[in-house]
């Protein structure tokens, strides 16, 4: 498996799906998980990916081995997270392959320490290039917010090392495509 955490900085648990860029850039979380999960006509059932929410302290985990009604548009991929939020509140079950609990960063944090090395992207690593990643990498990123010293500081706690994809700083969402490309022409 392969997973992705994003830290969501502006989302405050709103969801306007005529307006996702103005429900806290849900719109940037929505196009990270198209990013990491859909291949064409496809999708790829080896990703887990993490969304945490820091304003609302939620946790978000989708499954892409076991998701059901995952479309390729931001929309309909915001309407399952708004779905999971209000699911979540009433105490109950999230479509299949979401599962969502509150969390703090570190309870966050410590569940995807568990599942295999851990690489911090950041526009100042080593290259992925010169990487020999595990079975189960792990990826952490920011959305279009820098990660706080106090962030930063516990993910580099976790962090085996902090790689690079580019040397010009790209969109979140592009990050995870080029990770996903290195990772599959590597046959991983």
């Amino acid at each position: 498996m392969r997973t992705f955490f994003i830290i969501s900085h502006k989302f405050s648990g709103e969801i306007n799906l005529n307006d996702l860029p103005g429900s806290g850039r849900i719109d940037l979380v929505t196009r990270c998980i198209n990013s990491a999960i859909f291949l064409s006509h496809n999708i790829r059932r080896d990703i887990l990916f993490y969304v945490f929410f820091l304003k609302i302290e939620v946790l978000i985990k989708i499954d892409s081995s076991r998701v059901k009604y995952l479309n390729p548009d931001e929309r309909s991929t915001a309407a399952l997270i708004r779905n999971a939020i209000l699911k979540m509140k009433k105490g109950e079950k999230a479509t299949p392959g979401f599962f969502i609990k509150k969390a703090n960063l570190e309870s966050a944090l410590n569940e995807i320490s568990k599942l295999g090395k851990i690489y911090y992207l950041h526009e100042f690593g080593k290259d992925l290039r010169t990487i020999e990643f595990g079975k189960a990498p792990v990826f952490i990123l920011s959305d279009s917010v820098n990660m706080s010293e106090e962030e930063e500081k516990k993910i580099m706690n976790i962090s085996e090392e902090v790689i690079s994809v580019s040397p010009k700083v790209i969109l979140a969402s592009h990050a995870i495509t080029i990770v996903n490309n290195e990772l599959d022409r590597r046959g991983a």
